[in-house]
Order: structure tokens, then sequence, then C-alpha cells
């Protein structure tokens, strides 16, 4: 027995050992958002409502000495440690052996996409960690009560739950009143907890009606009617769930060597035993797995079908019906396990050590760089507060950031001045820097004060990242 919860904490171990550097942008906007103490109104999104609140709660715990970043990330290793144990117990409270709920969790636990997020800051790993203590709590009548509230924490972590109800409803058809109480349990709380974020937003200074604001969604997200288009997205997000990285990315260590050694051993044992638990004989998987995975596969198929991570709501499901078709056998066992083996170690070797250090992540190594270059008192100007200005600025919270909404020649003298009651320059970013040198007198007061000596500037195949400075 021992071993057996060893090897179920093996994930989480491996997640807190390599937590990811290439961030998930929301993330660290969520962390530059909570770290500024804003008010709750402020805090709340329609598409992950309390996530920030939540993160904000943890950084107020922490007392402020540890980034809401971090914080983050470790809460997100724990919970998709914790996941990995409740897919294991999904299939053994089905009656599948240890074995047989291992080889599942494991080929859970190490697979691509959710690995990555399960080692970053994001609302899909609580999300559907409580998806999951919903589905395990729902069969018995003395806690399908606290199941709907399980359900009603998993929308509020992340809209994209709400799927999850057609599930619950088929799982709980023969129980009619069961059917009313859990739907109860589930959605009250939820309207509720919307309609209070709708009118903190609005005193905010949201604006819409109430359906408007919580379908609202970013300029750049919506459906997709493009059917072959969206096959072919769907096909290789459901592949990326499981095998991720480039081959480009391997990083020439000997950890990184050792590892893909490893992975050739592992593809010769997934070769031989696969081959010896041939001929397979299949078992239909329950209807409601099968509703399950459908659901999000069939809405994702239009809603943004180019973006994985969504898909990693219907990865437990695909799981546990690979789980629930394959013989419980000592031979597909063997399969099974040189299977995870491959995932673990191709994942690791070409996706999340490369991405566990800080030179795969560009903004972060600028970030880094400049730390000693821009000590504190110094003043940089921005006008858009692009992705990559999020890293940069938030590994550089010594320096103050100061936003430039339009050619304001006064609000640059007077940042100037503050530049030099600290006795430091005055950077301005590039897109603060265009603003002002599209207008005659803009660019007449950037000749007198720039100073072409001090230019920073970095460029990659996929960066470029210019510092102006003014003295």
């Amino acid at each position: 027995m021992w071993r057996l919860r060893i090897a179920l904490l093996v994930p989480f171990i491996v997640y807190l050992l390599f937590p990811t550097r290439n961030y998930y942008w929301d993330g660290v906007a969520f962390a530059i958002d909570i770290e500024k103490n804003l008010p709750a109104g402020a805090l709340v999104h329609p598409n992950h409502l309390i996530y920030k609140l939540c993160g904000a709660a943890l950084y107020g715990l922490g007392g402020g000495h540890i980034r809401a970043l971090y914080l983050m990330q470790a809460l997100n290793c724990l919970l998709a440690g914790f996941a990995v144990v409740l897919l294991y117990l999904a299939l053994r409270k089905s009656g599948w052996s240890r074995e047989h709920g291992l080889v599942a969790a494991w080929i859970f636990g190490f697979s691509a996409t959710w690995w990555k997020f399960a080692t970053d800051a994001n609302a899909y790993v609580p999300s559907i960690f409580l998806l999951l203590c919903a589905y395990l709590l729902i069969e018995n009548p003395r806690t399908a009560v606290f199941a709907g509230l399980a359900h009603a924490g998993a929308m509020l972590f992340h809209e994209l739950a709400i799927l999850f109800l057609p599930v619950a409803i088929l799982l709980l058809w023969k129980r009619r009143a069961l059917v009313a109480a859990y739907c109860t349990e589930a959605l009250a709380p939820v309207a509720a907890a919307y309609w209070w974020a709708y009118r903190a937003a609005v005193a905010g200074g949201a604006t819409g009606g109430f359906w408007v604001w919580m379908t609202s969604h970013s300029p750049d997200s919506g459906f997709s009617f493009r059917l072959l288009r969206n096959v072919g997205y769907t096909l290789r997000g459901t592949l990326r769930l499981f095998f991720g990285g480039r081959l480009p990315d391997f990083v020439r260590n000997p950890l990184s060597i050792a590892a893909g050694v490893l992975l050739a051993f592992a593809l010769v044992a997934l070769l031989v035993y696969g081959w010896r638990a041939v001929p397979v004989r299949w078992s239909r998987p329950p209807w409601h797995l099968l509703v399950w995975a459908g659901v999000y596969v069939a809405f994702l198929f239009f809603w943004m079908p180019q973006n994985t991570f969504y898909r990693l709501f219907y990865l437990a499901p695909l799981v546990l019906i690979a789980g629930a078709m394959f013989e419980d056998t000592r031979k597909n066992h063997l399969a099974g396990f040189a299977l995870a083996a491959v995932m673990l170690l191709w994942n690791f070797t070409f996706l999340t050590y490369p991405e566990s250090r800080v030179q795969f992540n560009a903004p972060l190594r600028f970030a880094l760089a400049q730390h000693d270059a821009w000590p504190p008192g110094s003043a940089i100007v921005f006008h858009t507060f692009h992705p990559d200005l999020w890293t940069i600025s938030y590994f550089n919270q010594q320096a103050a950031w100061m936003s430039l909404e339009r050619p304001d020649l006064g609000q640059m003298q007077r940042d100037l001045d503050y530049a030099h009651s600290q006795k430091q320059p005055l950077w301005v970013e590039q897109t603060a820097y265009e603003l002002v040198d599209a207008t005659p007198q803009g660019r007449q007061w950037l000749m007198e004060h720039e100073r072409p000596g001090e230019l920073v500037r970095f460029r990659d195949e996929k960066h470029e990242f210019v510092f102006h400075s003014m003295r």
C-alpha cells in the first residue's frame, strides 16, 4: 500500500520540482492585479469569476512576502496532484484494480497540457479538480449535495465547467428528486455570486447589462464554423493534450540526455508490451463518460478550436473512457505503464524541462537581466501594456512603470523631472516612444533628451524589446 501511495505522489513531486518559467500570460496578469491590492470588484472576471479573489486571499495569507504568481503556481501543483489521485479513485470506485487505476492516473498526470498547466497560474486546474470531486461524490445520495457544491465551485473558477451539467443529470436521472436538489445546489450559488460580482464590477466602471457582462469575452475569441479546419484543430488539439513540446527545444545537458536515453528504452518497452497485449478486447465505456467528453468536444469544435488548453476539460473523461475500455489484465497493465513512461519522458525532455528554465522565456530572461540596470527609483514610460511587458514589469517592480495614454509632453517632462530627482534616466518603452515621435513637437523633445548610446534593445526571432534613455 505504501508503494501505491508513493506512486500516486510522483506527479505532484515532479510538478513541484519543475515549475514552468514559460508563464501563461493570463497568470502574470492575474498576479499583477492581485499585488496591486485592488478592490474585489476589480478582481472579478466573468470567465473565471473567483480565481483572482482566491489568489488575493492566498497572497494576503502570505503577508505579501511571497509573489502572487509563485503562490498560485504552488496551489495549482497541489490541486493537480490531488486531481491525479481523484482520477485513480474514480476507476477504483468502478471496480478496477489498483494497477489499472495507477496506469490511468499516470497517463492523466503526465499528459503534456495538463502537466504544463499544473505548474503554472491558471483557473483551469482548480476548476477541473472540483469537477472530479463532483464526479466522485455525485452517485452517493448522501454526498450528492456536496457534489452540487463542488460543481458550483468549478463553475465559479471557470465558466466552461457548466458543460458538466448534462453529465450530472444523466448520472442522477433515475433519482429525479436528486436532480432538482443537485441543480439547485450547483446553480443557485453561481447565480448569486455572478449577480454580486456584476454589481461590484458595475460600481467599478463596467457597462452593459448583466447577460452582456456575464457572456463577455476577449475580441479575438469567438465561434468558428469552418468545418474542415475545425476538424484539424480538434484532432491536433486532442493529440497535444497527451504529447507536447518540440524537438529543437531539447536541452543538451546531462539530465536531458539521460532522459532521452530512458525515453528510447521506454519506447522499446512500449513496442514489446504493446505487441504482447494484442489482440485487444474492447468494452463499451459508460454512457456518462461518453457524454462528458462528447459535450466538451462538440462545444470546443466551434468555440476557439485552435486553443488546446480549453480541451483540458475533456482530458479526464478521455482517460477514464480508455480505462473502462481496456481489459484489467497484467498484459495491458505492462503496456499501459510503458505508455505512461513514454509520455513522462517525452514531455519532460521536450516540453517540461526546457520550459522550467529561465532561458526558454525571452521576456523573463530580459527582465531578470535588466533588474540591476533599473535600480529602485528608475522610471519607465510605456503606452501599450502588451503581454511581454506584463512579464518584464512584474519582475522589475523596483522600477516605477508609468502609462502614457496620449502624446502629452507635459507628462513626459514631469516623468523626466521625477527621474532626475531619483538621479536616474527616464526610460521610454518603444510603444510610448513611437506615440511621442508621431508629432513634430514630440520628435523635437526626443531629440533634445534622448541618449542613443544608452539604448537598450533585445531581439530574437519572436520578440523585440526596445527602451530609450532620456536625460
